[in-house]
């Protein structure tokens, strides 16, 4: 075979080899068009919905309208972008490929949270994404599952679409989040269902931090179901004495997680009331912990209310975040009440009282 041939080959293959390892070793390049905002900086974020934190990833400069931004991301990502001055914000789902974007300030929602310690802004209304396919997929789903004001048709709209979704890209990072954002606002789905769906991912989807996310939260829900031990805690009581929950261990103990500015927590109280009274004497008690982020609230609540059975007040030891002790639980709403047998181990967990008046009938007579 004639050696300049062979030669030849040898060269295309190896700029063909190098020409796929430049294009998966390539990152994102984002190129964006702006009307409204004439100069000024741009800011790509990442944010942790579990940890509710945002990561700042890359800026930009904006001149006559325009910026280009560029980078690499070990897997697609839904990002924010936030523009200044004026705080202008919106979303775009990136890949490590060229993405286009074209923003018109006009008609934006405009915010003011400064009374609250947070900042004002605006959310932009008018933005056009292309050459991301994530951002395609995503933008279809929110698309189609909007309309319905009530809780529960807007999830099982979501749940119609994500369903057949996964069946047919299981590697897709927007079913994952698809998903993942569903479950934020749906946190008591059944788990079986959870890990079902979740069974199903494949490939690039399974790196993503929405996958890992759901993965822990489908540990800690198992963690808190009948037959587990519950985690053990102290929290402070009204006179500022610490109580730890290990200390009522040979009485069947209902955690009883309420707040002051809970409606349904409140009217259930008097039934409490009936329940304690009547098998207090044969080793049961009530612990109730308050979701209530100010002292005072409790402290009134307490004064009107006057349970007399143990009174905690939960923690909120990390910003914007849920109670301690109470989201360990994985309910998502209160009140919600946990039976635990004499050893500590957990019987019900239930936003429903007659589901603790059956156990307890049968534990305790009627």
């Amino acid at each position: 075979m004639n050696i300049r041939y062979l030669t030849l080959v040898a060269l295309l293959f190896a700029q063909t080899v190098s020409g796929i390892a430049q294009t998966k070793s390539a990152g994102y390049k984002l190129t964006g068009t702006v009307k409204g905002i004439a100069d000024g900086e741009v800011e790509l974020t990442s944010y942790d919905s579990r940890t509710r934190t945002n990561k700042k990833l890359n800026t930009a400069k904006v001149k006559n309208g325009k910026f280009t931004m560029t980078g690499k991301l070990n897997t697609p990502e839904l990002m924010g972008l936030s523009f200044t001055p004026g705080n202008w914000g919106t979303r775009v789902f990136l890949e490590n490929v060229p993405v286009n974007i074209s923003i018109d300030t006009a008609g934006s929602t405009h915010y003011d949270y400064t009374k609250y310690g947070d900042k004002k802004g605006a959310t932009l209304q008018q933005v056009k994404v292309s050459g991301s396919v994530s951002h395609a997929d995503y933008e279809d789903y929110e698309n189609k599952t909007k309309g319905s004001k009530k809780r529960d048709e807007v999830f099982s709209r979501q749940l119609d679409y994500i369903r057949p979704f996964i069946a047919k890209k299981p590697s897709s990072v927007a079913g994952v989040y698809m998903l993942s954002t569903h479950y934020m606002f749906n946190s008591d789905m059944p788990l079986n269902d959870l890990e079902q769906l979740m069974a199903k991912f494949t490939g690039e989807a399974k790196k993503t931090l929405y996958f890992n996310n759901l993965q822990k939260e489908i540990a800690e829900r198992r963690a808190v179901l009948p037959g587990n031990f519950a985690e053990d805690f102290t929290l402070l009581q009204r006179d500022s004495t610490k109580f730890t929950l290990s200390s009522t261990r040979g009485k069947y103990v209902m955690i009883d997680f309420w707040a002051s500015w809970c409606k349904p927590c409140r009217e259930a109280i008097p039934h409490w009331k009936e329940v304690y009274a009547k098998y207090k004497g044969k080793g049961f008690e009530i612990v109730s912990v308050t979701n209530d982020s100010r002292w005072n609230d409790w402290v009134k609540a307490m004064d009107v209310e006057k349970m007399p059975w143990i009174q905690t007040i939960d923690e909120f030891p990390v910003k914007n975040m849920p109670a301690r002790v109470v989201s360990k639980y994985k309910h998502g709403t209160i009140p919600l009440y946990v039976l635990l047998d004499k050893e500590g181990k957990i019987l019900v967990k239930s936003g429903n009282e007659e589901d603790i008046d059956h156990k307890l009938a049968e534990l305790l007579g009627n």
